[in-house]
């Protein structure tokens, strides 16, 4: 938020000097109220009228800049189409790196205007939550408590574990985080069952459950998915999802193009919250930076899992386009024949 203070005439009353000085002081030099008074030999409440009467004579110009309309459209028809309480379009960039650190600084800024002492929030595995958490940074200390809503699994790395994610978001809070000590999924029903009825693992589920935010990321069904490379899911069960109509998943929950829940094996061996218990968390946040992932945005938008979308601006077009938004001339003209929108 630039601020640009204009040069006052020699022939100016003196008045306008002391505007211009106190203005200076408070908007270029960053110092207090309290700091300036003490300076000048003013008041606080003299300060307080100086700085406003600097704004009124247009001594001082305060200039926001917005991000391009492109995006604040796109959000705007994400909301109206989905009935979202709210979705971010951050920029799109060749870089699937550079991409994912901006859709991860969005989802975190949003994360810190809306967490507040005392939430619990619900931690999902994945590059885009880990980037989330490692964007975090709340202006002051919060007593909140970040949950593992997925088990775990060797064949992740340690970055988009959940448990680790979890840490990650206590740290830079000042919080605590509580660890879900068990496989993202087991080898059957009836182990994942047997696991479930287990103390620790209980609480911390019923802790998740309990949630009023989550932050999550959007996985797809490819071959080349996180669960399979994981060793979660084999190439097999992938392709089976895909023929049972799966698009992608939210924390191991498979879903088709319609947001409706795909029932198979894989689903009994989930060691998380369902799809429907994330239904009922008040805000949750998902996060999708990767090209390519249309139809899964797709999907979760209409499960009814996702309150707040995160997501890039090709993704957002590609999206609205499939969901059958076809009054998209402006936006695509504003997409033009760029392979990215910033």
């Amino acid at each position: 938020m630039p601020v640009r203070l204009h040069a006052v005439p020699t022939t100016a009353h003196v008045e306008f000097e002391l505007l211009a000085r106190v203005a200076s002081q408070y908007y270029l030099q960053d110092r207090t109220q309290a700091e300036i008074a003490d300076e000048f030999g003013l008041s606080r409440q003299k300060v307080q009228r100086l700085i406003r009467r600097a704004r009124e004579q247009g001594i001082v110009e305060i200039h926001v800049h917005s991000v391009p309309v492109l995006h604040i459209e796109l959000e705007s028809r994400l909301r109206a189409t989905f009935g979202l309480q709210d979705a971010l379009v951050a920029a799109s960039h060749p870089d699937e790196a550079l991409c994912r650190r901006l859709v991860a600084r969005a989802a975190a800024d949003y994360l810190e205007r809306h967490l507040a002492d005392g939430n619990v929030v619900a931690v999902g595995l994945g590059r885009n939550t880990s980037m989330v958490a490692g964007s975090f940074n709340p202006p002051r200390p919060l007593n909140a408590t970040f949950v593992s809503a997925m088990g775990g699994s060797p064949g992740f790395s340690a970055s988009i574990n959940p448990n680790e994610i979890c840490s990650t978001f206590a740290a830079r809070t000042g919080g605590c985080a509580q660890a879900l000590y068990a496989p993202a999924f087991v080898e059957d029903a009836g182990l994942r069952d047997s696991l479930l009825s287990q103390l620790a693992v209980a609480q911390t589920l019923d802790v998740a459950r309990q949630s009023t935010r989550a932050v999550v990321g959007i996985g797809t069904a490819g071959d080349d998915s996180i669960l399979v490379h994981a060793g979660c899911l084999s190439r097999d069960q992938a392709r089976a999802l895909r023929t049972a109509g799966a698009v992608g998943e939210i924390n191991g929950n498979y879903y088709d193009i319609q947001g409706r829940p795909i029932h198979s094996a894989v689903q009994n061996r989930l060691v998380g919250l369902t799809l429907a218990e994330l239904q009922r968390i008040p805000l949750v946040i998902a996060a999708a930076a990767e090209a390519g992932k249309a139809a899964a945005i797709l999907g979760a938008l209409r499960s009814g899992a996702v309150r707040v979308l995160v997501t890039e601006c090709r993704n957002a077009f590609e999206v609205l386009r499939l969901a059958g938004v076809t009054d998209l001339e402006e936006e695509a003209s504003l997409l033009g024949g760029q392979r990215d929108c910033r």
